[in-house]
């Protein structure tokens, strides 16, 4: 480290004044209520984040047809395959259980099967959480108080919602302009719903009672019906958000890849009923979910999760496409948007040097099984064929690396897992207590000259996968979550 100059910097003294808040609107008006990013991420200019975007090529994506979907996968394998693929797996999985492996011990399966979620419970009867009030003590609306709405710079408001959204559970939290380009081209023509379904295979597309239209309307309000999910036509604000995974249970895939990815799921009912009704109460509106809001997980969302991330500067792009890497918590999460009419302070896109990294990491495509990331050296505006049939699961307009959505998800069904192999074995997929992390983060941001020997490095000291049965032994932070990353000086700094 010496040698590459990494451990030459000077670390500044930090005041040892602590201020003082009497109420909310003080901390609001701060200017140490900022969100405060590591120093290496610098802010780039607005709809130009480091993956490269032509909005000429863009169209609103259906959401029905993504890599999960009974219908898109049979397009490339094939009708029987894909409805056989679950009774391939379960013999697999029975095997193990039967064997007592590691992983697939009672225990284990407990743990899995006791991280429920709570968001079916929340919502009021004939609420689906689109726009709306919960279950979870339903606030009153400003006018049924008697009292004005708040009001105050989108500044202040930034400030408040991401203050309130991460008291709620939220971990990262970014704003955007619901631009003309959003609304138009990256905005989903339909939802996901219940299309994921092997039902559909053979009479697709399916009812718009199961995946619904999104359509515009000059309403003042958004609303749902049975077939179709509504955004007013009027000026609004795209809310970003992310909820932390924990490192170690991904760490733990595929014998824990199901669990992982479940446990990013137990607080967002909250963090979307108590940020639905904390807008309804000062006077605005909520549009859209965080969490899975019906019993088809991640199916009811506008667009994918990763685009506002990338746009707002929550994170950037990465070589496995599926999820969004950022500074902080690296790749272990889950990503969701909504609009509102709260006007807020845009963010801009952000370059931590971790898309660029990914062009010469290849660790994720390394360890995939089922051998369905790209190891191209550059990402490319063409989308790949699968079985020379074309790739309908992707949106068109990005220079990305490009997955193959269907080959993942059928893979994770015959082998009888969940897999989430590589969200475990990413380079960034690492503790934050050590401040080489920090400091090698910062090497990546500034120094790209040595992506190739850190990539080397997290090769040598054995990141990624480890036994399941060690995870017992750890003592973690709830939720297995390092939850103080951005709680800096006991958040008075």
């Amino acid at each position: 480290m010496k040698a590459i100059g990494l451990l030459g910097a000077g670390i500044g003294g930090a005041s040892l004044v602590t201020p003082v808040f009497h109420d909310m609107d003080e901390l609001i008006g701060s200017s140490d209520a900022s969100w405060k990013r590591p120093w290496y991420v610098k802010e780039r200019e607005f709809d130009h984040p480091t993956i490269e975007i032509d909005w000429d090529m863009m169209k609103r994506h259906d959401g029905r047809l993504q890599g999960q979907a009974g219908y898109t996968k049979a397009q490339y394998y094939g009708k029987d395959r894909v409805v056989n693929a679950n009774a391939v797996g379960a013999p697999l999985q029975k095997a193990r259980q039967d064997a007592n492996q590691s992983g697939y011990r009672l225990r284990d399966d407990a743990l899995y099967a006791g991280a429920t979620t709570t968001n079916t419970i929340q919502r009021k009867p004939g609420d689906f959480g689109w726009a709306g009030e919960f279950n979870l003590a339903p606030t009153k609306t400003p006018e049924q108080l008697g009292v004005p709405k708040w009001t105050g710079t989108p500044e202040e408001a930034s400030k408040m919602l991401r203050a309130a959204m991460r008291v709620y559970g939220a971990s990262l939290v970014g704003y955007g302009e619901f631009t003309s380009e959003i609304r138009n081209k990256a905005v989903f023509s339909y939802e996901k719903g219940g299309a994921n379904s092997n039902s559909y295979i053979d009479k697709w597309p399916p009812p718009e009672s199961v995946a619904r239209p999104i359509v515009y309307e000059n309403v003042d309000t958004g609303y749902e019906t049975s077939t179709k999910l509504v955004i007013p036509n009027k000026e609004m604000w795209e809310v970003s958000v992310s909820t932390q995974g924990s490192n170690e249970l991904f760490r733990r895939s595929p014998a824990w890849g199901g669990f992982a990815n479940r446990n990013t799921f137990m607080n967002v009912g909250n963090i979307n009923a108590c940020t639905q009704n904390f807008l309804r109460m000062i006077g605005y509106q909520k549009i859209g979910v965080v969490g899975n809001a019906t019993p088809n997980q991640d199916a009811t969302h506008f667009f994918a999760g990763g685009a506002g991330a990338i746009l707002n500067g929550l994170g950037e792009a990465s070589r496995q496409q599926l999820y969004t890497i950022s500074p902080e918590y690296g790749a272990p999460g889950r990503l969701y948007d909504f609009v509102t009419d709260l006007p807020l302070a845009p963010n801009k896109p952000i370059d931590a040097g971790i898309f660029r990294f990914c062009h010469t990491c290849q660790k994720c495509a390394n360890n995939c099984p089922a051998e369905v990331i790209s190891f191209e050296k550059e990402p490319s505006w063409e989308r790949p064929t699968v079985n020379g049939k074309a790739a309908i699961w992707t949106v068109q307009g990005t220079k990305a690396f490009i997955m193959n959505g269907p080959g993942c998800s059928l893979w994770a069904s015959e082998s009888g897992s969940s897999c989430n192999i590589c969200w475990g074995e990413c380079t960034f997929t690492v503790n934050h207590g050590a401040m080489i992390h920090d400091v090698v983060k910062s090497t990546i941001a500034t120094t790209p000259l040595f992506n190739g020997f850190l990539f080397s490095m997290a090769e040598t000291f054995e990141y990624g996968q480890k036994d399941p049965e060690s995870w017992w032994d750890l003592e973690l932070p709830f939720y297995g979550q390092d939850s103080n990353v951005l709680s800096r000086h006991g958040a008075y700094r």
